[in-house]
């Protein structure tokens, strides 16, 4: 489907690099300083920022209607249109219900059975009127309800799934706190809290008016005036006393985010508890977070409580006042020509005006206390799709486009074979998608880590210079690749790699080794987009990129069958299943030794009723998700210590069977076993992101998977 338009407009500047050659410090240094100024500048705007009833809340809140109404022929409109009829015939039918009580002290007073009759007939109809018409004013409240939170949810769930944001927004950015407890449990309240209001705030207005006419007709200016005055001193007293309330409503629900968000932990994290005998640690810790959810729950029924106290005392009072102002023509001798039947007659309707125009005033005032819990949602929501606004805006000016690197560039490179003088290197350029964005939401230290820094970048490092092979055998390249780690409470940035230059080519498998905190599965969240280089460039050829499979150390399972598992991260529609992969599926299995999943789960399409992660061991989790990358039977994968569970017998079998199938391998480990499935190795030292290239020359007796290698890949060359 096509995505949904999202009304809020976020302008993201950054500073971008494009290197055709080795970057100058003096480049590196502005970045540096860039990312210091920009990081000041977040941090004093996020320290000012208040949530409040306040301008910032109308205009995000206007901005809503947007998503809420994307058309006129929308089917949220129709369903507003519905309920504005039912409101208004509510209102109609209400008038008559209040105006019958007048008619029966006029009928009883004098005694007319005949038109006694007639009212309660009349009387029973309109209240069946009422009572359906209410029904159907709530009904149609809920399902206009329904469709708000669908929209609402579906454009934020565009936002966070796109480009990667679910995961700049929760591991490298840190400024919106429980993004997931604002998709689902503040858009609820928001649009729970705004339906059960919209009505009034459309129908009261137009409401007010006619008995407000209505009134003056029959009390004179006093009647209207009086309840006009009650209305204004009782709106000022709630606006007072509903400004502290926004701001601990949007406590409250972060509070909320955070206990949720603690027990998910247990749950996810249950057999590491269970191993570690922390359940009491857990317990104190627990209760602590619900002691922070009670408190400040606590603090907001308290600040509700003054303000319950304000509308229930103006309602009242608007009760008394209604007979105050009909007691002034009376007491003037205005309705003296009326008989005692006709004058109780007038008291009671003119009552019901009365008390009907103060309770649709004080309808407005009621709603305050809503719109200060609906203010604290509306905050949190659109702070969250701003932010990811910005994160798209930001991709959008990110430099997207074809390069051709000189021949003079000096490349560590897979290959050293020249191409044909026919075909130069990257002759078919528009395949190649240069990735080069300058990150500007992490802050690097102080000037004298710069100059550190700085220095650490001037030191040159020598390359031999070699040819590339045809374009289309290309994968992946970097070009004088600088990568840091990002800023966190804890930590600073620190220089992962440095001017890294290597070549990716079809067919050349690279092991990639280096202690922990080396850079390691940095340098593999670099190709996939997750973390930008600090310089330089990732060059992808983008008519295989989608051939490109990753595979993380702790595997992702979703909800849902067997099939879908192994499809992942493809979507399986049940009428469109290719029986005939069926065979391919039970071979798969058989090879990574899962054959006993299909009697556990009940077959290939028969969703558990137990989680994934619960059930499986890490070592079949890993052999689950080598399963999927078999299935999909890709140009290259990645492996980020994807076999670390699995015994190595298991292991050889699996980078065998990759062989078989000449999958090219980019893979990160610690076992010296994986080098015999291996072209080359890069190992990173962990210091100052210095690194090396080594070739990888192993052909032992008995060594299956070094003779496979040579096998499958009998003409790759070897570095010089």
């Amino acid at each position: 489907m096509p995505p949904l338009p999202c009304p809020f407009q976020v302008l993201a500047t950054q500073p971008t690099l494009t290197p055709r050659s080795r970057p100058s410090s003096d480049t590196i240094s502005l970045w540096l300083r860039g990312r210091n100024n920009f990081m000041l500048s977040v941090k004093m705007a996020r320290k000012e920022e208040q949530y409040n009833f306040n301008i910032l809340f109308i205009k995000r809140f206007w901005r809503l209607h947007r998503v809420f109404f994307p058309g006129l022929l929308s089917v949220n409109t129709g369903v507003f249109a519905l309920l504005l009829l039912t409101s208004g015939l509510e209102q109609f039918l209400a008038y008559r219900v209040g105006i019958i009580s007048g008619k029966f002290f006029n009928v009883l007073g004098s005694k007319n059975l005949e038109e006694f009759k007639s009212l309660c007939i009349l009387s029973i109809l309109i209240v069946i009127g009422i009572s359906f018409t209410i029904s159907a004013r709530v009904l149609t409240t809920k399902t206009l309800q329904v469709g708000w939170r669908q929209t609402l949810c579906q454009m934020l769930h565009h936002l966070y799934l796109s480009n990667s944001n679910y995961y700049r927004l929760n591991v490298l950015d840190g400024s919106i706190d429980n993004p997931d407890q604002r998709i689902s449990s503040d858009v609820s309240s928001l649009v729970e809290s705004y339906s059960s209001i919209i009505s009034s705030l459309v129908v009261t207005p137009f409401t007010i008016a006619y008995y407000t006419w209505d009134a003056y007709t029959r009390a004179g200016w006093i009647g209207p005036t009086g309840m006009y005055i009650l209305f204004v001193v009782s709106t000022i007293v709630n606006k007072f006393l509903m400004k502290p309330v926004v701001q601990i409503t949007v406590e409250r629900e972060r509070r909320e985010g955070d206990f949720r968000f603690k027990h998910v932990q247990v749950r996810c994290n249950a057999e590491s508890l269970a191993f570690h005998g922390s359940a009491s640690s857990e317990l104190t810790k627990v209760n602590n977070k619900l002691s922070e959810v009670c408190g400040v729950q606590q603090k907001l029924f308290n600040r509700n409580f003054i303000i319950d106290i304000s509308v229930n005392m103006f309602a009242y009072i608007g009760a008394i006042a209604s007979y105050l102002v009909i007691s002034v023509p009376i007491f003037a001798g205005v309705y003296d020509s009326l008989s005692g039947a006709e004058i109780s007659q007038m008291i009671s309707e003119n009552a019901f005006v009365c008390i009907y125009l103060v309770s649709q005033l004080t309808k407005l005032v009621s709603i305050t206390g809503t719109v200060a819990s609906m203010a604290g949602s509306t905050h949190r929501v659109c702070e969250l799709v701003e932010r990811l606004v910005k994160f798209g805006k930001e991709a959008d000016l990110s430099p997207s486009s074809c390069t051709t690197p000189p021949p003079s560039s000096s490349h560590q490179s897979f290959d050293p074979q020249s191409t044909s003088s026919s075909h130069p290197p990257y002759s078919e350029p528009s395949a190649i998608e240069t990735v080069s964005i300058i990150d500007t939401t992490e802050e690097i230290g102080d000037t004298q880590q710069i100059s550190t820094l700085k220095e650490t970048l001037e030191t040159p490092i020598i390359n031999n210079a070699l040819e590339r092979r045809e374009m289309n055998d290309v994968l992946l390249e970097f070009l004088w690749f600088s990568l840091f780690s990002p800023r966190t409470a804890s930590s600073e940035p620190e220089l992962l790699i440095r001017n890294l230059n290597l070549k990716l080519i079809k067919g050349r498998n690279l092991l990639i080794m280096g202690p922990s905190s080396s850079g390691k599965s940095s340098l593999l969240r670099a190709v996939r987009g997750l973390w930008k280089p600090a310089q330089g460039e990732v060059i992808i050829n983008r008519e295989l990129e989608h051939r490109f499979f990753f595979l993380p150390q702790k595997p992702f399972f979703t909800n849902g069958t067997l099939r879908e598992q192994i499809n992942y991260p493809l979507l399986v529609v049940p009428s469109l299943v290719d029986r005939l992969q069926d065979k391919n599926i039970l071979n798969l299995l058989q090879i990574t030794g899962l054959t006993g999943l299909l009697d556990r789960c009940g077959g290939l399409d028969t969703e558990p009723n137990w989680a994934w992660y619960d059930v499986l061991s890490p070592g079949e989790q890993q052999r689950l998700a080598f399963t999927r990358l078999l299935y999909h039977d890709p140009v290259l994968a990645v492996l980020d210590e994807a076999t670390s569970a699995i015994s190595q017998d298991v292991e050889s079998r699996l980078y065998e069977c990759c062989l078989e199938r000449k999958i090219t391998l980019l893979s990160v480990g610690h076992r010296e076993s994986l080098k015999k499935f291996h072209h080359q190795v890069v190992n990173l030292s962990g210091e100052n992101g210095e690194w090396k290239m080594e070739d990888i020359v192993s052909d032992k007796p008995g060594d299956k998977g070094a003779s496979n290698l040579n096998r499958v890949w009998p003409s790759a060359p070897t570095l010089l």
